[in-house]
């Protein structure tokens, strides 16, 4: 057996794709919220996420034009951009984002 297979940097990798999937989603329906509501809801789902690493994470979708964030007192508020909106329908799709789900 490959003892690469089922290395912790695939399994990270995986788990930030379906983060960064669930994070677009809930903008989609909500179009603003928070790194609080986020991290409760990623925690929810059972993709929990520290407080780093949502940040790293928020900061990359930002950086990659999906997302706007804003600091408001003690919250970073994020707010879906077009791009952003464009691949939480599967419009668009990045390589490093889990693939929208088809209905069945």
């Amino acid at each position: 057996m490959d003892a690469k297979r089922n290395s912790p940097d695939q399994l990270e990798t995986i788990r930030i794709s379906l983060q960064a999937r669930e994070i677009l989603n809930v903008l989609e329906q909500e179009r603003t919220t928070n790194d609080r509501l986020l991290s409760a809801w990623l925690g929810e789902l059972g993709l929990s996420i520290s407080s780093w690493a949502l940040n790293e994470l928020l900061d990359r979708l930002n950086k990659e034009g999906l997302v706007r964030t804003e600091n408001v007192e003690e919250v970073r508020v994020v707010h879906l951009r077009r791009f952003g909106g464009e691949v939480a329908r599967g419009l668009e799709s990045l390589d490093w984002i889990a693939r929208r789900e088809l209905p069945d």
